[in-house]
């Protein structure tokens, strides 16, 4: 694994999981100097993680971990469920069975997940579930451009998770449900229910900045604290 690569999955993994705050400031250097490595691999990991909307580059300001306004979620929730329901359409035209059995695999890891508490394997089966549809889609397009969003909407969701209580037992019901009808091959009420799974993110109590928000008060780690939270 190359060193850029290495520095993307290591900070992603930091935001994504909410040991990086949002719109915290990011320092290149502390960071490579935490992670072992120059500050190149950094500032090449800084323009990927820009390209799946995890970080903005400000010139002349720094590099900060995104910090999304309620326009913001409803605008990538919307993307999701637009991307999502279509692929569960072409999924399910090309290959029913299989995209049943996939989504059925998916809701026996989550069950096993819930039932042991281990919420990182929830996490991942319901990522799962959902990259089912456009991943069976038959269509190449759809994975580049559900990916472009992925990592964003589910640092979102670990925030969800931790912030209200029922949420994961609502949303695996709601798995249930959409697994339900497209075992009874009703597309429409699955869409309508998927659809509705995924928008219900905007109804959240989450802390989100006003749009056009200030920088200036973002938050910036010591090293000491890089190193602690990129140790191992």
């Amino acid at each position: 694994m190359s060193l850029s690569r290495e520095a993307f999955i290591r900070i992603q993994e930091a935001i994504v999981s909410g040991a990086l705050d949002f719109g915290e400031r990011l320092s290149e250097m502390q960071i490579a100097e935490a992670l072992g490595m120059s500050k190149a691999p950094v500032r090449t990991a800084f323009f990927k993680l820009r390209d799946i909307r995890l970080v903005t580059i400000v010139p002349q300001a720094g590099t900060y971990v995104f910090s999304p306004t309620r326009e913001d979620v409803l605008e990538m929730s919307t993307f999701r469920a637009v991307l999502e329901t279509a692929g569960m359409r072409l999924a399910m035209q090309d290959s029913g069975q299989a995209v049943v059995d996939a989504l059925e695999e998916t809701i026996d890891r989550m069950d096993k997940a819930m039932t042991g508490g281990n919420w990182n394997q929830y996490e991942a089966a319901d990522m799962d579930f959902h990259h089912v549809f456009v991943g069976a889609s038959g269509n190449s397009f759809l994975p580049q451009a559900y990916d472009l969003t992925a990592s964003a909407i589910k640092a979102l969701r670990v925030r969800l998770q931790e912030g209200e209580g029922d949420y994961r037992e609502q949303s695996f019901g709601e798995h249930k449900q959409i697994l339900g009808h497209l075992r009874a091959r009703d597309l429409d009420q699955a869409a309508r229910v998927l659809e509705d799974h995924i928008m219900v993110i905007n109804d959240s109590r989450l802390q989100l900045p006003a749009k056009g928000a200030t920088r200036s008060k973002a938050r910036t780690r010591t090293l000491d604290e890089y190193k602690q939270l990129f140790r191992g």
